[in-house]
């Protein structure tokens, strides 16, 4: 009898463990913005926050997250990624009034007030931490002397 009731309750646990895994983390207005948008997305994994949905993936070998909301607008989007995607008129700014530091790392956001970049910037004593706009305007933010060196 004990094996019995312990088998059903194996059972049921993978029953509705299973149930879970298959239930579907986005609705469907979100889910046809993302397909619209991200065709080359692969590793997709989907959170949901606040009434929106947030997909987290690479696409051609950079790191992005979008939010989208219920009603499937795009609210965000975030990419990281190094010095060559980069846009020209920016690299040039960043390369010209920080000359001797190399771009280290570039975080891309994107929403209802543009396109803006963080920038971190690295030389052999310091990270620095910079914003720049579409335009290439550069601004700084932070600088921090190197913990690994």
């Amino acid at each position: 009898m004990k094996n019995l009731i312990l088998s059903a309750a194996v059972i049921l646990s993978l029953t509705f463990n299973a149930a879970a895994a298959i239930a579907k983390p986005v609705n469907d207005k979100a889910q046809k913005t993302f397909d619209l948008l991200f065709k080359d997305a692969d590793n997709v994994k989907w959170s949901e926050s606040n009434s929106n949905y947030e997909a987290f993936f690479d696409s051609e070998g950079i790191k992005t997250r979008v939010t989208i909301d219920a009603k499937g607008n795009l609210l965000q989007t975030i990419r990281y990624y190094g010095e060559s995607n980069l846009p020209a008129n920016v690299l040039y700014n960043v390369k010209n009034d920080y000359k001797g530091k190399e771009v280290f790392g570039v975080t891309e956001v994107t929403n209802k007030n543009g396109v803006n970049y963080r920038i971190v910037l690295k030389d052999d004593k310091h990270y620095t931490h910079i914003n720049a706009n579409n335009s290439g305007d550069t601004e700084l933010v932070s600088k921090h002397k190197r913990g690994d060196k």
